[in-house]
């Protein structure tokens, strides 16, 4: 959705020019408030349409596409549209698009000021870039089909970690009733299984998290740079605990190893400063 928003962005003027010159040509100042609805036949990514006078009281009722308020809402302050337009001494606005709390979907409102009244129309997004060429059909399915490889892949990471914590619970178990004589053997593999369970859903989790859950709602410059940082920073979680095991079973086995446990240790300690150092970089380039 961020290309979506970008491409508005660089063609925002154009796209305003064009709204503006259909609603005169349309002849949309000589309908009457009661009639706005039929707007509707203009333009095909219109969601919504409603008048208020200058003080932002409702002149008529709020007119979806698929339903119409009751005539009760007349007469009420729109307060929201008061507070985040900027049409003083203008005879028009367009805002930048926002996440709509009624359709959930990427939404943009133009105010056009007639006479004594405004015009507030709320606009689709996606059906509008697409409605006047500028994005094709083609952008729009490679977006859902990326979503759908990210579902897949992150679904099955989700599964393979709940596998593995399944597997070190039943290790656990099975040889704690059993009364077997690997029972400490079998807390260090199944503390090994659990972090690299956690690692593995923890990247699932972020995954789905940005590229399909709530990728529509992330507006973050980094988006990419951020998810890599969150694994990074549920691998180096993981390979600490993996530390501390390795040195508590060298300490009880055999001391020779240790070496391998200080390796260990010294490349976590590397992570932890290239990661310090590049999220000061991305902070640095916001």
């Amino acid at each position: 959705m961020k290309e979506f928003i970008n491409i508005f962005k660089k063609n925002k003027i154009d796209i305003l020019n064009t709204l503006l010159d259909k609603l005169d040509s349309n002849h949309v100042n000589s309908i009457k408030n009661e009639n706005l609805d039929e707007v509707f036949l203009y333009f095909s990514s219109l969601d919504t349409i409603y008048a208020v006078d200058e003080n932002f009281i409702q002149l008529s009722p709020i007119f979806n596409r698929d339903r119409q308020e009751t005539a009760s809402s007349k007469g009420k302050l729109k307060k929201t549209l008061q507070e985040n337009i900027d049409i003083e001494n203008k005879e028009y606005y367009i805002s930048s698009p926002y996440m709509s709390a009624k359709t959930g979907k990427y939404t943009i409102t133009l105010v056009k000021k007639i006479d004594d009244r405004f015009i507030a129309l709320d606009f689709n997004l996606f059906k509008l870039l697409n409605e006047y060429n500028h994005i094709d059909t083609i952008s729009k399915i490679f977006a859902n089909a990326s979503k759908v490889v990210y579902g897949i892949i992150g679904m099955s990471l989700t599964i393979f970690a709940l596998i593995l914590v399944f597997y070190a619970i039943y290790d656990f178990l099975n040889n704690l009733f059993l009364v077997s004589n690997n029972l400490f053997e079998s807390i260090f593999k199944s503390t090994i299984a659990l972090t690299l369970g956690l690692a593995i859903f923890d990247l699932a989790k972020n995954l789905l998290e940005h590229e399909v859950v709530f990728k529509e709602h992330n507006h973050e410059a980094h988006g990419g740079n951020k998810l890599l940082i969150k694994f990074l920073i549920s691998i180096i979680i993981a390979l600490s605990i993996e530390a501390l095991m390795m040195v508590f079973k060298i300490v009880i086995y055999d001391y020779k190893d240790i070496l391998y446990a200080v390796y260990l240790l010294i490349a976590i300690g590397f992570l932890l400063i290239t990661m310090s150092q590049y999220n000061r970089y991305l902070e640095k380039n916001k």
